[in-house]
């Protein structure tokens, strides 16, 4: 399923379906396929946890990655992570850099996304002297949004890529995405256990004047150099987001009619968070074919500043959902701002031994000192911590015959918090780091050559924070995933590929408001179940240049509020689609199209602060896609 809004470095070849080796997760370009995303890995979110890499290396970033930046990404989890050194609890998003790619490219993409959207963009990746080469990309997007109303973006990215010998690389990029004119859409909170009347899709109910403005910058260096049985790997990244204007539209106590008694535009602007991160890594290999070590040192280390707070909260009174109640603009005055700084260094050593074919060994150790101030200024409280943990991991595997090996492993993290949400008291503030675990154990049979079967059980504990009676974002309990996973995918026969997949959840909370009956034993926007097909065919044995391809999602009822008394239904979609690919001259060309949601399903989606927002209706997508 291609995700909304992206637009990669992508060439004609590319295609999710075709390349998966698993159902865990992974994205080319505009497509993307798995179980698990970069937002929703087993139930929880390795973005906000701090559990990125690009290329390898750590960073720690504000926003989604920009696009064009990026080539895809993978999700590192159960057995994909498997020797991946220093493993966390949440998952590892690991990143493909565009300037990074192998080959040569100049790409032009011309799309028709969702509702009318318009989208061109350009990749060039080309040799400038020697072994240096040169990635320029760029977006411009003017996107229809399902809610209604629609918003502008630009992207501008560029990078050079020099490999100085073979093996070694030296990469330096910066990214650039601005967007503007994006119309806040309402986040609906049900005043009691039912759900919102069904909304005329497309329609815009937000304020005309609601229009958040965005600039998110990256820039960074690194380096894999390798020296014989050693390797030299470092990165250093700088991250920052700006929101000159923001809006929230809190469409609170919501009755069943779809009125609410006292709707509340929240306004903020001046916001900054930046990051400046990286890791330099000294990697030793020895041994012989049959029994080889690895041995690794790891440095990492992160600096973030946040303004945030000062926000204006705009009672606009009773409102309806039904129609698009419009206001006039109001006049902004905006408090204070608050702020907070946070640092983290860590020290990590890691050794890996390898019997190829026969089993596999992974053992970190990492110790680290955090700190973390925040400076309520509205208040004039200034609240500080500092934490000094040490976390460790121990993974295998093991091959029991040439077709079935088992894995398993025991992971001890040291993560963020996602920050506090737009309808809490302390809006925009940021938890201190918390502790985490996770214990996983499976098997992966080879069904053929070109086709693997893997399932898996797993278990991830962490402190669970949500919202208390008081609206206050604050730790609630612990919270446990338990699940399983089970994954096939690979080659059936010539020219055709399968991605299935299926994770069974069963996400709970403990603590004190569940034992005294205040929340419910599910945090909220948690499923049961979660399915997915996803079938290409390339017809003529994988060498015409028609294929066809379909992706199914099942999803389970969801939590729709703190009492688990209220259920979002179950909800199933169906992507049909087609490639074409053909010649321009001496241009390689393909068009691809494709009908989501082929059904018209409506549902609702379930933020983890309780907001409601019905899900994207039927649409029809084509792009045209030509290799210069």
């Amino acid at each position: 399923m291609a995700g909304p809004g992206s637009a990669l470095a992508q060439r004609v070849d590319d295609n999710a379906i075709a390349s998966a080796n698993d159902a865990f997760g992974q994205a080319i370009g505009n497509e993307r396929v798995g179980l698990y995303t970069v937002d929703d890995v087993r139930g929880f979110n390795p973005v906000d946890a701090g559990n990125t890499r690009i290329d390898g290396l750590y960073f720690a970033p504000v926003d989604r990655m920009p696009n064009r930046l990026i080539r895809g990404s993978k999700v590192k989890v159960g057995i994909s992570a498997q020797g991946y050194p220093f493993p966390a609890p949440t998952g590892i998003v690991d990143y493909d850099l565009s300037a990074s790619a192998q080959v040569d490219q100049l790409t032009v993409g011309f799309e028709r996304g969702q509702f009318g959207s318009r989208v061109l963009s350009v990749d060039v990746l080309q040799p400038l002297a020697g072994d240096l080469k040169v990635y320029l990309g760029g977006t411009v997007r003017r996107q229809n949004r399902h809610e209604g109303g629609n918003f502008k973006s630009y992207i501008g990215t560029g990078g050079l890529a020099w490999r100085p010998w073979a093996g070694a690389s030296v990469t330096a990029f910066y990214a650039r995405t601005r967007t503007f004119d994006d119309e806040a859409a309402p986040s609906i909170f049900p005043g009691g256990d039912y759900l919102p009347p069904r909304i005329r899709r497309r329609a815009m109910i937000g304020q005309s004047w609601s229009k958040r403005d965005s600039t998110q910058e990256l820039a960074g260096a690194m380096m894999h150099l390798p020296f014989g049985k050693w390797q030299l790997e470092a990165g250093l990244f700088h991250a920052e987001r700006r929101f000159d204007a923001n809006f929230t539209d809190l469409f609170g106590r919501m009755r069943p009619d779809g009125t609410t008694p006292n709707r509340v535009m929240v306004a903020d602007a001046n916001n900054l968070d930046r990051t400046l991160s990286g890791e330099a890594r000294l990697t030793r290999t020895f041994g012989t074919r049959a029994l080889a070590h690895r041995v690794i040192l790891s440095f990492r280390g992160r600096s973030g500043k946040r303004r945030f707070g000062g926000v204006q909260s705009i009672a606009l009174g009773p409102s309806s959902l039904n129609f698009a109640d419009e206001r006039p603009k109001p006049n902004f005055a905006f408090g204070p701002d608050d702020t907070d700084s946070s640092g983290q260094a860590t020290l990590g050593l890691g050794y890996t031994i390898t019997a190829p074919g026969r089993f596999l060994l992974d053992v970190g150790l990492s110790g680290s000192r955090y700190r973390k101030t925040i400076n309520f200024t509205s208040a004039g409280l200034v609240t500080s911590v500092r934490d000094r943990p040490v976390t460790g991991s121990v993974t295998g595997s093991l091959n029991l015959t040439r077709s079935l090996s088992v894995y398993g492993g025991h992971v001890r993290g040291f993560e963020e918090v996602a920050v506090a949400p737009v309808n809490a008291a302390n809006r925009g503030a940021v938890p201190p780091a918390i502790r985490t675990q996770q214990t996983d154990i499976g098997l992966r049979y080879a069904v053929s050559p070109g086709l693997s079967l893997v399932a898996g059980v797993f278990e991830i504990k962490k402190p669970y924070y949500n919202l208390d009676d008081d609206a206050n974002y604050r730790e609630l309990g612990i919270s446990s995933n338990r699940g399983l996973e089970m994954s096939l995918a690979g080659t059936l026969r010539p020219g055709l590929s399968v991605v299935l997949g299926n994770v069974l959840l069963d996400q709970r909370i403990s603590g004190e408001l569940v034992d005294s009956g205040r929340i419910g034993p599910r945090p909220i926007g948690s499923i049961r179940r979660r399915s997915i097909v996803n079938i290409d065919w390339r017809l003529g044995g994988g060498k015409s240049p028609l294929s066809l391809d379909i992706a199914a999602e099942s999803l389970s009822s969801r939590i729709g509020n703190a009492s688990n008394r209220l259920l979002a239904p179950p909800r199933e979609s169906i992507d049909l689609g087609a490639r074409y690919r053909f010649n321009v001259a001496s241009a390689r060309a393909l068009l691809r199209v494709q009908v989501a949601n082929v059904l018209d399903n409506y549902g609702w989606q379930v933020a983890t602060n309780g907001a409601f927002q019905y899900t994207v209706g039927r649409r029809f997508l084509a792009e045209l896609r030509v290799d210069i």
